[in-house]
């Protein structure tokens, strides 16, 4: 039996704005069991995804999460809206979080078409993007 999946733009629109031009957004890939409506209703607050205390979806499995790396810089604006100093900080975090057993730790990757490719073929991935940063590829996304 094959589950029709979807990738769910979800704008949770962060309250982690930090600049006047643009929002982080959070972007999943779930299996769809339902309606979309039901879907978005099950879906993680992002700053406990983000933060690791939130590390599996409602049904059990791992939130497989991928984010921009140290490298592109984005991550260090993520971090600082999340209350930690850099991206070091935010990468230290998540290492104590895998050593002392709680989570595993996110996939770092290069540039937001990485990451939209790697949550569009990875069911139950996780993301943030900033919202500039996908307006000319073609993904499709609408508010909550």
């Amino acid at each position: 039996m094959s589950k029709k999946l979807s990738l769910l733009a979800l704008l949770a629109l962060l309250p982690l704005t930090a600049q006047a031009d643009g929002q982080w957004i959070m972007i999943v890939h779930q299996s769809e069991t339902g309606s979309q409506a039901a879907s978005r209703r099950s879906l993680p607050d992002p700053r406990s995804v983000l933060m690791g205390r939130q590390v599996r979806w409602e049904d059990g499995s791992n939130i497989d999460l991928v984010l921009p790396s140290k490298a592109s810089g984005v991550l260090d604006e993520l971090s600082t809206v999340l209350g930690l100093r850099d991206a070091s900080a935010f990468q230290r975090h998540w290492l104590r979080l895998a050593f002392g057993g709680r989570a595993d730790p996110p996939r770092f990757l290069g540039s937001t078409e990485e990451i939209l490719q790697f949550v569009r073929a990875t069911p139950g991935a996780a993301s943030v993007i900033w919202s500039e940063s996908i307006d000319n590829l073609g993904v499709d996304t609408s508010p909550l």
